[in-house]
């Protein structure tokens, strides 16, 4: 009886994943857009903070065709270093306007820009480099929720209990004083963590990136973190690191 190595095993073994993951992107025109202007304040040049040895922009990347879905990964930046890591890492690039790379320049103004010279595309996902822990199989997930939905998204559950102002007065948000509701007794609010934006043209040119026709790919709480400042930085490097120790 023939045997095969546990080397063969493996290689075989990955070969099967990959043909699958192709399988299930086939047919597929979506094209991946990543953000990434170089005039950051908070952190300077965050994308390009590194992050497990590697810059965020490089991980997204990285990340992005570990999917086996997209054949066009663009990123539109007014940065020439962030475009070099972002060519180095076989990425597109899509010179953005100055006048659209300001701290007060909406995503959607970007966006809409990159639609109007890259006519011919309809269909895309954006991707936040700051979204340090994003995965292939959330993408994936998108991919195939985004076939029959006009737009789909990251998004995480909170258990929070909110409360709003009104009149000078704390009021409860969404829950009732007499019955307080426990957490293993409600699912939670559906919260944004703008990891990913799978969405379409026609949506853009409304002004929009969602609509009542969307889907959520729910990713763990603890991949939610998103780095605003040198502490999310700090403690991305941090959590990564007790992973990667956790696994030896």
């Amino acid at each position: 009886m023939f045997l095969l190595k546990p080397v063969s095993v493996l290689i075989l073994f990955i070969f099967i994943i990959e043909i699958s993951c192709r399988e299930l992107c086939s047919k597929n025109i979506i094209h991946a857009l990543i953000l990434a202007r170089g005039g950051s304040k908070g952190i300077k040049l965050k994308n390009l903070a590194e992050v497990g040895g590697a810059s965020l922009l490089a991980r997204t990347i990285r990340t992005i065709k570990n999917s086996a879905c997209f054949e066009h990964i663009w990123v539109s930046t007014d940065d020439k270093r962030i475009a070099l890591e972002a060519q180095k890492y076989g990425a597109i690039i899509h010179d953005r306007p100055e006048k659209l790379a300001k701290d007060d320049t909406p995503s959607i103004d970007a966006i809409k820009e990159f639609l109007e010279v890259q006519s011919t595309i309809q269909d895309f996902a954006l991707f936040q480099c700051t979204s340090v822990f994003l995965k292939s199989t959330y993408i994936q997930e998108a991919v195939k929720k985004f076939k029959t939905h006009d737009c789909v998204f990251a998004a995480k559950r909170s258990h929070y209990l909110r409360w709003k102002e009104v009149n000078d007065s704390l009021v409860p948000a969404d829950f009732n004083l007499e019955s307080r509701p426990r957490r293993q007794d409600w699912k939670g609010d559906i919260v944004e963590t703008g990891m990913f934006y799978f969405s379409k043209r026609k949506l853009v040119d409304r002004g929009l990136l969602q609509n009542n026709r969307c889907s959520i790919v729910e990713i763990n709480v603890e991949d939610g973190l998103e780095i605003d400042s040198s502490h999310d930085l700090t403690l991305a490097k941090y959590i990564l690191s007790s992973r990667t120790k956790s696994d030896l």
